[in-house]
This record gives structure tokens, C-alpha cells and sequence, in this order.
């Protein structure tokens, strides 16, 4: 089999107390040279478990299939000053990509859809993850 080149960052220093300074900044040294020569890069030991990590791709799937009259309800409102909530391309772009945009919790500018009703605190979950 052949060996990935897609670079492997190991953050288990950041998560053990017998870690010290010098051991992270060289992680975000290795962060740094992955972004710069591939620009993207996998970690392990991240301290996510897999449940978690299944969940985050489950819930929001329940999200996207749902029609797209009820995803609509959840686009920022026109006169939002920030842009958070479902987008959709237009049907005219080849790009068929929609996603939903989302700024800190509490920020305020939050659209949080209510289907499935435990997506917003599967959100809130995502972000405070320490």
C-alpha cells in the first residue's frame, strides 16, 4: 500500500499536562509547513471520539434532506448584517453546492434551523468543543 502524502498532525500534546510549550509550537510549526505545501493536513489524538465525530456528520445529513422549502426558511434575512444561515446555489451556477453558514453561538447572527430539532445544540456542541 502506498504511503499518504496527505501529512498527519499528532495533537496529543495538547491534550496531555506532561506536554510542554516547546512540543506545541512545534506542532503549529508542522500545522504551518502542512497548509503552506498541501493546504490541508489530518490529525490524530485529537481527543474527538468517534461517536461524536459520526453524530457530526449524521445530524446535519438530516438537515440537507430535507426539502428545499423548508432549508429556505432558515437564509439569513435580507437586511442581516452578517450573512449566517442556509445558502443554496443559484440554479444557473454549475456549482450545485448549499451549506449552511454559522458564526459563533450568542453572536446573534445565527439562523438556526429547527429541523431536526437537535441540530442548533448539535452547533453549539461543535463549537465548544475544548
Amino acid at each position: 500500500m502506498a504511503k499518504s502524502i496527505i501529512p498527519t498532525i499528532d495533537l496529543s500534546p495538547f491534550f496531555n499536562k506532561q506536554s510542554n510549550q516547546s512540543e506545541k509550537k512545534e506542532i503549529i510549526k508542522k500545522i504551518k509547513k502542512a497548509c503552506t505545501l498541501y493546504g490541508f493536513f489530518q490529525v490524530e489524538n485529537h481527543g474527538v471520539s468517534a461517536s461524536s465525530m459520526k453524530r457530526a456528520f449524521e445530524v446535519p445529513k438530516m438537515f440537507f434532506d430535507c426539502s428545499g422549502d423548508v432549508k429556505l426558511k432558515f437564509s439569513p434575512a435580507p437586511d442581516a448584517p452578517l450573512p449566517a444561515g442556509y445558502f443554496k446555489q443559484p440554479s444557473q451556477s454549475g456549482d450545485k453546492n448549499e451549506f449552511v453558514l454559522m458564526f459563533t453561538p450568542g453572536s446573534g447572527f445565527n439562523v438556526y434551523p429547527t429541523h431536526p430539532p437537535h441540530l442548533k445544540y448539535e452547533f453549539f456542541v461543535s463549537f465548544s468543543f475544548k
